[in-house]
């Protein structure tokens, strides 16, 4: 097969992060839980941190390329979310996040250099890898 045949499955893996900020009235949760589901199935990884008093996200995506930027044309053209920052997008050996991760995050003054000081999991999700 060729290069550019599209038969061929891409096996290289990803990493992408983004920032985007949920619209008033998104319900996190049940956009959690229904992330969860999606990216198991999808073969995705990573993390998601959710700020409620200023609803701001950060993710973390991992996965097959193919299947990341999949995500990603779906996750852009979602209504729910504003303003999104793509961060970073970048070819990786290996992977930091097994499984798909869900956080919610509060902000505090005494940890502004680190980012937040609360963390508390939502449901059973969790993320594995660096901080």
């Amino acid at each position: 097969m060729g290069a550019c045949s599209s038969t061929e499955k891409s096996t290289a893996l990803v990493r992408v992060g983004y920032r985007s900020t949920m619209k008033p009235g998104a319900d996190i949760d049940a956009i959690i839980e229904a992330a969860e589901k999606k990216n198991k199935k999808l073969g995705i990884g990573g993390a998601l941190w959710y700020d409620p008093e200023t609803e701001k996200v950060h993710q973390m995506l991992e996965g097959e390329e193919r299947a990341v930027t999949k995500l990603l044309d779906v996750i852009i053209a979602d209504t729910r979310h504003s303003a999104i920052i793509m961060e970073d997008m970048e070819k990786v050996e290996t992977r930091q996040f097994q499984e798909w991760g869900g956080m919610r995050l509060s902000e505090s003054p005494l940890l502004k250099d680190c980012g937040h000081n609360r963390r508390t999991n939502v449901g059973g999700y969790r993320a594995e890898g660096k901080e």
